[in-house]
This record gives C-alpha cells, sequence and structure tokens, in this order.
C-alpha cells in the first residue's frame, strides 16, 4: 500500500479521500490517526475542539477499514473524519451548546444529523466550539475559551460555527457540521478560507440540536469544496418526523450534474446589500464575477428589497423572541451559566411586545416572497453576492463584549428569511493574507443549482486548495 504523509491526508479533499480509500491506497485508521494527530499537535494554539473523541473515533475508523477491505463500503463518507459543531446531540457524548449550564450534559442518543453522518460511515472525531448557545459571531466562548483562525491567530474564525470553520482550515477535519441563522455555517466558512452550506429550509433535520430560532435556523455541512458539501448533503438530507418543520421532499442526488458549469445562466447581484464592503471584498468579488462570466454566465443587477426598511432588525428580533423563549426556564433558574453578553440579546426578546413579534414574521414571509419571486419573475437562476463585508477581525480580550462589527451580518442572513440554500466559498485574500469568499444563493429546493455554480467556479479557481501559512 502507498502511504501518504500526515500533511497529505489531512488536507485531502473528502472526495479524494474516498476515491483513495476505495483503491485502497490510503487506510480510514491512518486518515483518522493522521487527523487525530494533527488536532494534537495545533489545538492548543487554535481551540477548534472542545472535546476529541480519539477512542472511538478509532472504533469507527477500524470498522470502516474492515468494510473497505472487503468492498462493502457504506458510501463515500465511510471513513471520513467529521468534526460536530457542539450544538448537536452525540450519544454518550458532552454536547454544551457552548454555554457553562450544560457542561456536562451527556445526551443517550445521537441527533438525527450525526446519526445519518453514522450510517454513512463517517467517523465522528470530536465535538467543535461555537460561539454560546449559537448566539454570536466570533466563537470566543466565555466558558470554553476562544477558537483563533488558522489564517491569522490573533482573528476570529467566525461564528457561530467557528469550531468548525477553524478545524477545516487547520485539517483538523475533512468534514463538519454547522449550524445557520443568521450565517453562522457561511460566516466561518469565508473567513476561514473552506466552503459551507446553508441548505433550503426543512432539508436537513434540526431534531436534536440546540435551537437558537426555530423559524430561522438551518442544520448543514462544512467542507473544503462544494462536491465535499453535496457529498454530505446527500447523507443529511430527509424527511424526520422529530423536526416539526422537516418537509417531505423527495430526495435529490447533489452530485448528479453537479459538472454540468453555469453556461447559459443569469446570475443576479443586488447591490444595495454591500455598499460597505471593504475594497478587497470588492475586489475578490469583482474578479469573481468576471471567472463566472467567462465560464458563460449573464450577469445583472436586481433590487428585490427595495423599498423595505431595516430587515436586518427584523432578523435579530425574531431570533431574541425564539432563543430567550428557548432557553426561559435557563434564564430564569441558572442564569449566571449563560454569559452576560448572550443573556443580555435573549432578554431584549423578552422585552419585545407580542405585536412586535408577529409583524416581524409577518415581514420575514413578505422578503421569503420577494426574494423567490425575483428569481421566477426575472428568468434568474441564482442571487452572488460577497459572504460577508470584511474579512476576520481581531480577536477581543473580553469574551464578552461583543467585538461583532455591526455590517457582519448584512449579507447572509437574508437567506435565512427567504430560507433559500445559499453557499460561501473562498474567492481571494485580503492585503493581510485573510481569505475573502463568494456567495450563490438560489430558490428554494434547488440546493443543487448552488452548489454547480459553485463547483463551476471552484473548477475555474484554486483559491479552495491554499493553505494557511502555519500549515505550508
Amino acid at each position: 500500500m502507498t502511504t501518504m504523509t500526515t500533511r497529505d491526508t489531512t488536507f485531502l479533499s473528502i472526495e479524494d479521500a474516498s476515491a483513495a480509500i476505495e483503491a485502497g491506497t490510503l487506510s480510514p485508521v491512518d486518515l483518522t490517526q493522521a487527523v487525530l494527530d494533527r488536532i494534537e499537535a495545533t489545538g492548543a494554539q487554535l481551540n477548534s475542539y472542545v472535546l476529541v473523541m480519539k477512542d472511538t473515533a478509532l472504533r469507527e475508523a477500524e470498522a470502516s477499514a474492515e468494510r473497505a477491505r472487503t468492498k462493502s463500503r457504506l458510501g463515500p463518507l465511510d471513513g471520513i473524519p467529521m468534526g460536530i459543531k457542539d450544538l448537536y446531540d452525540t450519544k454518550d457524548a458532552i454536547t454544551t451548546g457552548g454555554t457553562g449550564a450544560y457542561r456536562f450534559r451527556v445526551p443517550s442518543e445521537d441527533c438525527t444529523a450525526v446519526a445519518r453522518l453514522r450510517a454513512a460511515g463517517a467517523v465522528i472525531i470530536g465535538k467543535t466550539n461555537t460561539h454560546e448557545l449559537a448566539f454570536g459571531g466570533t466563537t470566543n466562548n466565555v466558558h470554553y475559551g476562544p477558537t483563533r483562525n488558522p489564517w491569522h491567530l490573533d482573528r476570529v474564525p467566525g461564528g457561530s460555527s467557528g469550531g468548525s470553520g477553524s478545524a477545516l482550515a487547520a485539517g483538523q477535519a475533512l468534514g463538519a457540521l454547522g449550524t445557520d441563522t443568521g450565517g453562522s455555517i457561511r460566516y466561518p466558512a469565508s473567513y476561514c478560507g473552506v466552503s459551507g452550506i446553508k441548505p433550503t429550509y426543512g432539508l436537513s433535520s434540526r431534531a436534536g440540536v440546540t435551537a437558537l430560532s426555530h423559524t430561522l435556523d438551518h442544520t448543514g455541512p462544512m467542507a473544503r469544496t462544494a462536491y465535499d458539501c453535496a457529498l454530505m448533503l446527500n447523507a443529511l438530507q430527509g424527511y424526520d418526523p422529530l423536526d416539526i418543520d422537516s418537509a417531505r421532499h423527495a430526495p435529490q442526488d447533489f452530485v448528479a450534474g453537479i459538472g454540468d458549469g453555469v453556461a447559459g445562466m443569469t446570475l443576479a447581484v443586488i447591490p444595495s446589500l454591500f455598499p460597505h464592503a471593504t475594497p478587497a471584498i470588492k475586489a475578490a468579488f469583482a474578479a469573481s464575477i468576471a471567472v463566472l462570466e467567462g465560464l458563460g454566465a449573464r450577469i445583472v443587477n436586481v433590487e428585490p428589497l427595495a423599498g423595505v426598511d431595516d430587515w436586518r432588525a427584523l432578523v435579530m428580533g425574531i431570533i431574541a423572541v425564539e432563543a430567550n423563549d428557548y432557553h426561559e426556564e435557563l434564564l430564569k433558574h441558572d442564569p449566571p451559566t449563560i454569559g452576560a453578553a448572550v443573556r443580555t440579546r435573549m432578554a431584549a426578546g423578552a422585552a419585545m411586545p407580542a405585536w412586535k413579534y408577529a409583524r416581524a414574521l409577518d415581514a420575514r414571509k413578505m422578503l421569503e416572497r420577494r426574494m423567490e419571486d425575483t428569481l421566477t419573475d426575472l428568468g434568474v437562476d441564482a442571487y452572488v453576492l460577497p459572504s460577508t463585508p470584511v474579512t476576520a477581525w481581531e480577536i477581543d480580550e473580553d469574551p464578552d463584549r461583543d467585538s461583532t462589527p455591526s455590517r457582519m451580518f448584512q449579507y447572509g442572513s437574508i437567506f435565512n428569511v427567504s430560507r433559500q440554500p445559499s453557499i460561501s466559498i473562498p474567492n481571494g485574500f485580503d492585503e493581510d493574507g485573510l481569505p475573502t469568499a463568494l456567495m450563490i444563493s438560489s430558490a428554494q429546493w434547488t440546493d443543487g443549482l448552488s452548489m454547480r455554480i459553485a463547483h463551476a467556479y471552484q473548477q475555474a479557481t484554486d483559491w479552495h486548495t491554499k493553505r494557511p501559512p502555519l500549515f505550508s
């Protein structure tokens, strides 16, 4: 058997690692051990994981190796090491939700998403750090410490799925789970130079996942490439009676047709969404548009949000009300176990009048219709935008002082409101060597289309292959 170095294996895509396992040139045990070694070597620097499940991961890898030996692999995820955001319940392994109240909470069952990954043969490496209760954008966790960005150790990885983004960028996992309520899969993917998709609302189960906002929460995959995200989403999709918002929708093969390109497509830019982007973000986006045009896409400008007052406040209001409701008992009986910054945000939800919340829900539906109708009425295939207006900023020494720029949520959260699939992929670097990213969002239940456009872009560029200087 030809062996690969740790550096080679930990930065493989899921697609390439799976092909090597299938060909017998890579053992799932060796791959898992290489990832564990990378975590051990870099864990103190990055704090991507709050729990490493070494023993069970190696047992799962051994079982996968036996399946590979007997030509009975469960699919392309069989033997692939995955990081799980610490909001997802994992059987017999602590799931804290990033808060002090659940420091010793050990679920008796896997949540649906983790169960589906295990059924596909994935190796669960451990639990990745999250912003407390997913309510923030830094992953500077007051209870479990700050996660650091592998591209620049004094910068945030974004949030709330920052542990997953950091782990992927550092070779500490080949795939990961994140959650996205206002951009929390796509922002860490952007800041850490990896890929991540928020699927259509109701496509991937939220059962057994610590909630923030049942109206806006999405679960989904993060990985190195759009193709890898498609492989993961194939396993994660499907109706789940345990999730009240899970949709009965026919399963799709998100890999089928992913290589068909963008020639003849019409892609829409929403200029009003990014007037305050940094020059580096604007330059990377302009270059990305040129690539897509070179691949045969037509670019148009649209304004589906014209005349709408501050919809971003609407998003934050819905999140605050629903987060306060979900964690009401904890806030009443043990408030000190939740950090002051998150507690303050939830208190704002308790103060919102019922009529204002009801109007916010109605406004969300109106915006959803606008975003969907614009695509249909104008014959547009997808929206294209920068993923974020800024690159990763410095970690604040005080985790209870939120350093998140207010404009950070200006781009991604509209697609939580619209419930449309939305993927972030790397598209360049700023003057400090920090990643920038491109966001692609299509109509509901066309997740494969978003990933197809992203894959076409990645086939024409190499930003997704870049590694932080720490690992070069």
